[in-house]
């Protein structure tokens, strides 16, 4: 007789309570709107689960007959209209169309839920480059929110709508999983190629697939020998890739960028050692000119590509490029003396395209501008739902963070115990959905007002008092452009300015009639203001400018900036200038908008680096914004000293170590001497005056995130110095300049020895003794924050700590991640309980010392299948380091 699971058995006894109206009177209708869609997506989400894919992990609120679940996607399609803020406009049509929304909804998820995040956004993009779409939409959209909730579904299926392809991009969606299985995996370049890198790789086919190209920095070097690639899998229908570069830094950002650009299935943080694999049949590996040059004959491929191919040219490294092959491309942003050219003609061939910096910045594609920086607040217009939004999240953080310390131990495999970011509160929600623990439905709010909070700041503006104040004073003496963020924005600013200065404005509203009018009327003025949505992304001929200013808060990246580029042309004895606004919600969720206003200072302070332009300050320091920066930059601290990387929903997963890498090594330890005789506290303006003295002439394209060790190291100078000392092994073992005073460690709060041991001391106290679970679990993240001054203490009190105390200790070693500990650990894994065995297998592949790979290859023979799995799991992460 089957045994009824716990489920079963509240179903037998009240059937009434697993009904749809039961389910909205007790759970939804007492929540604010956006918490409830986030609970009833994950309800619909588990229902899927358990119909399409058999998933009885998921267990059911609803009666599965009787049309419940019809009801509740017929209630998430309203909520999700009205969260949207019915943008069709016309209720009307929302009606008409919310069963069109509901069947594209359920299609979507019953598609792509196979697929991990990451390849859900692929297929969408590779379905509307079919189409002949901009796969860019895809982007924008996936970056608020989460590809299988209701938002996401909403704000497709409305742009999908606006475009006209809904039909056909639905269908191409509800094709067999067999099909849609081969898409999945199928190479395709997910980006169009701009003008000259068409010409770039037109040159390269023409001259027999040989040759090198010389591309100035910032213009797209990486998509031509990718677009090469795409192209001669297609004509051929098997390719074999070799990327060389002298950096490994710069081989890893290949790697990611051949998953990102061309849409191959791996792990974006994976090695460069890891080749990417389509069938066998195109096949892309990476590799140093250090190591294939001893023998180029053993690396035979089909497609040759060299980057920064001037290193090739060395004494040395020149043999590098005798790899047999059929065709060779070199990439270069220039390549300087005779010899090195007459090297390079040689062995690749002779180069074939150049575009210079000069070139891409008359084209537009590279802007040559001052960039302004405003530092300012939002204008959100829903300013009273948006702070009742903000003040709930922080209290249900709190509840969470107080609350539930041991589920988020299990569920981040012992990494934290608090939440100190939402970026991973939502990643870890997206992974818990395939673990064997249940969330709480505090959690699943949660999950909704954060996505509701962000749609709200998606679709506000910067402070429009500014920028109107900056048009005003600008547009009758300037021909100045402004990106507003959608066409309320721009309808509003056209208002306010065009008493004041000749104004004009396109947006999708109006005739295209009135569209070509206005363009041309602006075209012809000397002049005023032109102010569009996305301007550039309607296809729109934009006149020349002098001024931009952006005032559209989505997140732009470099794209915009180039785009910008295009606007603001040089002319005759006119400088252009760039205006970009940078802004923070005044209702501040520190664990959400400290990384949102830190990554946006980055990027944009990437952006000056790469492109070699001037980045000011365009307004006095605001002190209310001087306060919350301040805090930004604290918070940002605080959550490092616990965790081996920062993660943002901006910039992805943010590794010291990677940023370290990507600068030069010549100018690292530049950078290092030029820190020695800096004051201790590094300012922004200080930070940028330092990087471009490091760097002198040399291009700083392959930089990265470089203001994150600003903002880690607490901007000392001793810190930052210690940063870069320790980000990549050339530099471990140099020696400290004669003299300096012994760097700090970053993150450790220095206190005397005395002081440091008693804490250590008191914290394993109360660790063994403690009786409140609670104060257990404090303790220890308190040794794990301690980090190294805690090793020999915690391993000292391994051998004779009862059960509960060393698998407690264990864990904080594998946070920690001394190579000291490997040891200890290795002869745990022959302790009689299996918990205690399991835990130092997972620690040992955490640390990933190679010493451990004999004791866990014995360890395989342990008869509990759990702990065989995790020592299986620990020499898989010992082979890929």
């Amino acid at each position: 007789m089957k045994r009824l699971r716990q489920d079963e058995i509240d179903y037998l006894k009240h059937p009434e309570r697993f009904t749809f109206d039961y389910f909205r009177a007790k759970t939804l209708d007492p929540l604010p709107e956006a918490a409830a869609l986030g609970i009833a997506d994950e309800e619909l989400l588990n229902y899927y689960d358990n119909r399409y894919h058999k998933d009885a992990r998921f267990v059911l609120r609803l009666d599965p007959n009787d049309g419940h679940y019809a009801t509740l996607e017929d209630w998430v399609a309203g909520a999700a209209y009205r969260i949207a803020r019915e943008r069709m406009g016309d209720p009307e049509a929302f009606r008409k169309a919310a069963k069109e929304f509901t069947a594209f909804r359920v299609g979507s998820v019953n598609a792509l839920h196979p697929y991990p995040e990451l390849q859900k956004i692929q297929i969408l993009k590779k379905i509307a480059l079919e189409l002949r779409m901009q796969p860019a939409m895809i982007d924008e959209i996936a970056h608020l929110f989460s590809v299988g909730s209701s938002v996401f579904a909403m704000e497709l299926f409305t742009r999908l709508a606006e475009s006209g392809h809904l039909e056909t991009f639905a269908g191409r969606l509800s094709q067999t999983e067999e099909k849609l299985a081969r898409l999945s995996t199928r190479p395709v370049l997910l980006y169009t190629l701009w003008n000259h890198q068409k010409t770039a790789l037109e040159a390269w086919l023409g001259s027999g697939g040989k040759g090198v190209l010389e591309m100035a920095t910032a213009t797209g070097k990486t998509m031509v020998g990718l677009a090469a690639a795409e192209k001669l899998f297609k004509l051929h229908g098997s390719l074999r890739v070799l990327v060389l570069a002298h950096s490994r830094a710069l081989l890893d950002q290949w790697r990611r960028e051949t998953i990102e650009k061309l849409g191959f299935v791996g792990g974006s943080n994976g090695d460069y050692r890891s080749p990417l694999n389509y069938d066998d049949r195109f096949v892309v590996e990476f590799d140093t000119l250090q190591k294939v040059y001893k023998n180029p004959g053993a690396y035979a491929t089909d497609l040759l590509i060299v980057d920064e191919v001037h290193h090739g040219a060395g004494l040395r490294f020149r043999e590098a490029l005798e790899v047999p092959c059929r065709w060779k491309m070199g990439l270069s942003a220039t390549v300087e003396g005779a010899e090195r050219g007459q090297v390079l003609d040689r062995y690749l061939g002779k180069t074939v395209y150049t575009f210079t910096l000069k070139e891409a910045r008359e084209r537009g594609v590279v802007p040559d501008f001052n960039l302004y920086v405003h530092k300012t607040f939002l204008d959100i217009a829903e300013d009273v739902e948006f702070r009742e939004i903000s003040e709930h999240i922080k209290k249900l953080l709190n509840y969470i963070n107080t609350n539930d310390q041991i589920l988020i131990q299990i569920l981040s495999g012992h990494k934290f115990s608090r939440f100190e970011s939402l970026g991973d509160f939502v990643k870890l929600m997206r992974n818990s959905r395939y673990s064997e623990t249940e969330v709480p439905e505090e959690w699943q709010k949660l999950v909704g007002l954060i996505y509701r909070r962000r749609l709200i700041i998606h679709r506000s503006a910067p402070k429009m008092e500014q920028a109107i104040r900056l048009i005003k004073q600008l547009g009758n003496r300037k021909k100045c452009v402004v990106f507003s963020m959608d066409i309320e924005t721009c309808e509003r600013i056209y208002r306010s300015v065009k008493d004041s200065v000749p104004a004009y404005r396109v947006h999708s509203d109006l005739h295209p009639d009135d569209v070509k009018r206005t363009l041309n009327a602006f075209r012809n003025c000397t002049a005023g203001v032109l102010i569009a949505p996305k301007m550039l992304d309607e296809g729109l001929d934009v006149p020349d400018a002098e001024i931009g200013i952006n005032v559209a808060s989505a997140k732009t990246r470099l794209q915009l900036v180039q785009r910008m580029g295009r606007i603001l042309r040089n002319r005759p004895d006119k400088q252009p200038i760039f205006h970009h606004f940078v802004a923070l919600p005044r209702n501040f969720v520190a664990a959400e908008d400290s990384f949102s206003y830190m990554s946006d200072l980055a990027w944009i302070q990437d952006i000056a680096l790469k492109l070699g332009i001037a980045l000011e300050l365009y307004d006095p320091e605001n002190s209310e914004i001087l306060d919350l920066e301040k805090q930004s930059e604290e918070v940002v601290r605080s959550y490092y000293r616990v965790r081996e990387c920062i993660v943002t929903d901006d910039f992805g997963t943010i590794y010291v170590k990677n940023i370290v890498n990507s600068i030069r090594s010549e100018a690292r330890r530049r950078l290092i001497e030029l820190l020695e005789n800096q004051s201790s506290s590094v300012t922004d303006e200080q930070w940028l005056h330092l990087l471009r003295r490091a760097y002198g002439d040399e291009p700083m394209n392959n930089v990265s995130s470089l203001r994150w060790l600003l903002i880690i190291s607490g901007r000392d100078s001793k810190t930052l110095q210690s940063l870069l000392l320790n980000g990549k092994r050339d530099l471990q073992t140099s020696p400290q300049p004669t003299g300096s005073p012994e760097i700090p460690k970053i993150g450790i709060v220095e206190h005397t020895t005395g002081a440091a041991d008693r804490r250590v001391a008191e914290l394993i106290t109360a660790l063994k003794s403690e009786t409140d679970q609670r104060k257990r679990d404090r303790a220890a993240q308190n040794l794990m924050n301690i980090g190294q001054p805690a090793v020999e203490p915690l391993i000292a009190e391994l051998k004779s700590a009862d059960r509960r105390t060393k698998v407690n200790i264990i864990r904080g070693l594998r946070v920690i991640r001394d190579r000291k500990s490997v040891d200890p650990l290795t002869e745990c894994l022959r302790h009689p309980d299996r918990e205690i065995r399991k835990s130092a297998a997972d620690a040992l592949g955490t640390i990933g010392d190679p010493r451990a790979r004999l004791a866990l290859t014995m360890a395989q023979r342990d008869r509990d299948p759990a702990v065989k799995t995790a020592v299986k799991r620990a020499l898989e992460k010992l082979r890929e380091d």
